[in-house]
């Protein structure tokens, strides 16, 4: 495996106070992970990092341990991966977020601004022109900015906090469903139904499409998993159970 190659701005050890060098360096590595540029094949070295960034290897250091602490990446006897997940984590995962995905996207249809839906509106332009080009990492930096915008306008912070996290660890479901054409036509779809019910302002139907969008990304990554087991000859993938549906009351 091979240490990561970046394209970043030089980061100047000798301008910046040391705080600023590790956080600078946690965004940028943060934003690689965010745009799928780092995989599962890549081992994160700090030494090897810190001679790329033009910085001290202190600061790296220090911004791997704190994507380690935070779940993003696992040490590893030389260098640091991204973490490998369970059928049964990614199950549980979706699990929540199904549970509050939902009704936080509905709470932002409700406190859209005409700039979020501008963003939104532009991602989704820029997601349908990677997936034309076939651009993987393209799309799914789009398909990112698209699921951020329309989070920025979510009115509970705390709720935000938690969604970031959760969306964060879903980069396994990420890469390893929108690498296939097919996968991505369904999710682009699914995509622009989201924005339309943003854009008729309708947050009951922005609740139904973005859970149907979390559904429908589950059983792509199981059917994907699936077959990759059943090359492998291996135990079948368990889905993710739905959550249950509350009645209504009155």
């Amino acid at each position: 495996m091979l240490a990561v190659s970046y394209k970043v701005p030089v980061l100047n050890a000798g301008e910046l106070p040391k705080q600023n060098i590790r956080d600078q360096v946690y965004a940028v590595l943060r934003d690689r992970m965010y745009r799928g540029e780092i995989t599962f094949n890549d081992r994160l070295i700090d030494n090897e990092l810190a001679a790329q960034l033009k910085v001290s290897r202190m600061p790296v250091r220090e911004a791997l341990l704190q994507l380690k602490n935070e779940g993003y990446l696992e040490g590893t006897s030389r260098g640091f991966v991204l973490p490998q997940f369970t059928p049964e984590d990614i199950a549980n995962m979706f699990e929540i977020r199904l549970l509050l995905e939902p009704t936080a996207a509905a709470a932002s249809c409700s406190h859209a601004t005409v700039e979020g839906l501008g963003r939104m509106k532009a991602a989704v332009d820029q997601a349908d022109r990677a997936h034309q080009k076939a651009d993987v990492l393209g799309y799914i930096s789009a398909n990112w900015a698209f699921w951020t915008a329309w989070v920025e306008m979510v009115p509970n912070d705390r709720l935000v906090q938690v969604i970031n996290r959760l969306r964060d660890h879903a980069q396994v479901v990420r890469l390893a469903t929108l690498k296939d054409k097919e996968y991505r036509a369904l999710s682009l779809a699914r995509t622009k139904e989201i924005l339309e019910a943003f854009l008729k302002q309708d947050p009951e139907d922005v609740k139904d499409k973005v859970a149907h969008n979390l559904r429908a990304s589950a059983a792509s990554y199981y059917a994907k998993l699936q077959s990759e087991l059943d090359q492998k000859g291996t135990a079948p993938a368990q889905e993710p159970a739905a959550p249950r549906r509350r009645s209504r009351q009155g």
